[in-house]
């Protein structure tokens, strides 16, 4: 392995241990706020500014889970083995997958700290960093398609993301041959709308049974729709069948 290939491994490295390292910070602190804010606190003359200060905090926490939720030890360690290997084949290549591992860290660490909806324009771009990094893995077997017609509107931050990744992980991944995710935008009359469709093995939303899927974030951007733009999460699916997911953002 020459020089230059060790510095862009050593850079890969260097990136993810200072990923890991803020969010842990990040978290710590918020904790040692929130008991803080706890402790000071007085039940007893609660009023609508508390109210709104506590509502904030609910945010910090869902976007703080959602956050680790969709970037955790396995996703890091499935991209570094990808870079590993471009490190040897084509750099180039490996250099912007880099580039693209960089950004997405640096989005979701940016996440963390929105308590207001993001440009939906700007999410996507961040799902479609996020899939240039999942098909350094999957390859052909992950197909997405656009049908943006409405992008006049702003989500909660990794909301169309997580659910994005819960159909290449849970969808696609268990479905021999892979398949496609296709990513909506609609306005309606009432609300906006962004759908994410996938044909992989599909499953039973209303089954408490276990099957790996992240129903915890599923939970969580459900949670921050409610709580930051008043929005909704449904589920259509049905084992063998795939599944869709639909964001309703009211205006």
């Amino acid at each position: 392995m020459d020089a230059a290939v060790v510095i862009l491994v050593l850079m890969v490295v260097f990136i993810s241990v200072l990923y890991l390292v803020t969010v842990n910070r990040l978290n710590k602190e918020r904790e040692l706020r929130r008991e803080a804010e706890s402790r000071e606190k007085d039940q007893e003359k609660i009023n609508a500014n508390s109210g709104r200060e506590n509502n904030g905090n609910a945010m910090d926490l869902m976007q703080s889970r959602l956050t680790l939720s969709q970037i955790g030890p396995h996703f890091i360690f499935n991209s570094l083995n990808a870079i590993h290997y471009l490190c040897e084949k084509d750099t180039v290549a490996a250099q912007n997958a880099i580039e693209d591992f960089s950004l997405y860290l640096r989005e979701n660490m940016d996440s963390m700290k929105s308590q207001v909806p993001i440009p939906f324009l700007q999410e996507l771009d961040h799902v479609e960093t996020y899939i240039k990094l999942e098909k350094l893995r999957y390859g052909d077997d992950l197909n997405v398609e656009y049908e943006i017609i409405a992008t006049d509107f702003g989500v909660p931050a990794l909301s169309v993301q997580a659910m994005v990744e819960n159909a290449a992980h849970y969808g696609l991944s268990k479905k021999e041959g892979g398949g496609t995710i296709k990513i909506i935008s609609l306005e309606g009359r009432d609300n906006w709308c962004v759908q994410v469709i996938d044909d992989g093995v599909g499953f039973d939303p209303d089954s408490d049974v276990t099957d790996g899927r992240s129903h915890t974030g599923i939970r969580n951007v459900r949670a921050l729709l409610r709580t930051m733009c008043n929005g909704t999460l449904d589920i259509i699916s049905s084992p063998g069948k795939g599944a869709c997911v639909m964001i309703r953002i009211p205006k």
